[in-house]
């Protein structure tokens, strides 16, 4: 293809830019500025991390506890509380479904 004249560019260069930023998507003006406040979601992400972190610990001194029985052969895991979490695994499974179907 081959463009003969740049005439219809530069048109478009000069028309004027609409500022999207003050008027919103329904067309009218808004009343009130959004904010964005970044310190809520600071706080909220070291809140998470020393969650994560409290979590982690308790967990991996759990798992060494249980790796030790293993080894020593004095692990004795409780076959009723094993199929009680199972069936509860299953029934949050199967609720879970249920609500997604609906």
């Amino acid at each position: 293809m081959k463009v003969d004249s740049t005439n219809e560019i530069r048109a478009v260069d000069t028309q004027k830019a609409v500022d999207t930023a003050k008027v919103p998507a329904s067309g009218s003006p808004s009343t009130q500025p959004d904010k964005v406040s970044t310190s809520e979601s600071a706080q909220l992400a070291q809140a998470v991390a020393a969650v994560r972190a409290q979590v982690g610990a308790g967990q991996s001194a759990r798992l060494a506890a249980i790796e030790a029985a293993v080894r020593q052969g004095t692990y004795r895991p409780d076959p009723a509380r094993i199929a009680e979490q199972i069936l509860q695994d299953a029934e949050l499974s199967a609720s879970l479904q249920a609500m997604l179907k609906r």
